[in-house]
């Protein structure tokens, strides 16, 4: 689900990670992802309610990171649980060398 938040001095779009983070559901997150950095608007992604997330997932995050950095945007994980933040430590994420930002 998308949702715009206009108190920002720039358009942010907050996305909601989908209950079940399958491949299906991943391609229908990434056309949210790739609209809102095409209307050059920055991304919060909305994950407290997330476990551990998919390597696919965290690819997807950080590719969509690093597009919207090269565009002046960025993509802002909110509210991380602790599963969540295992889970990329788990593929070697390195939150250091990142455009992905981990609030």
């Amino acid at each position: 689900m998308l949702q715009a938040q206009s108190w920002a001095p720039f358009m942010v779009i907050t996305v909601s990670l989908p209950p079940f983070l399958g491949r299906s559901e991943a391609a229908t997150f990434r056309n949210q992802l790739l609209v809102a950095l095409e209307q050059r608007e920055s991304i919060a992604v909305e994950c407290a309610e997330a476990g551990p997330l998919p390597s696919l997932w965290i690819q997807l995050l950080h590719s969509a990171a690093t597009s919207a950095a090269a565009r002046g945007l960025s993509v802002t994980l909110k509210a991380a649980s602790e599963e969540c933040r295992e889970s990329m430590r788990a593929i070697g994420f390195d939150a250091a060398h990142s455009a992905l930002v981990l609030e």
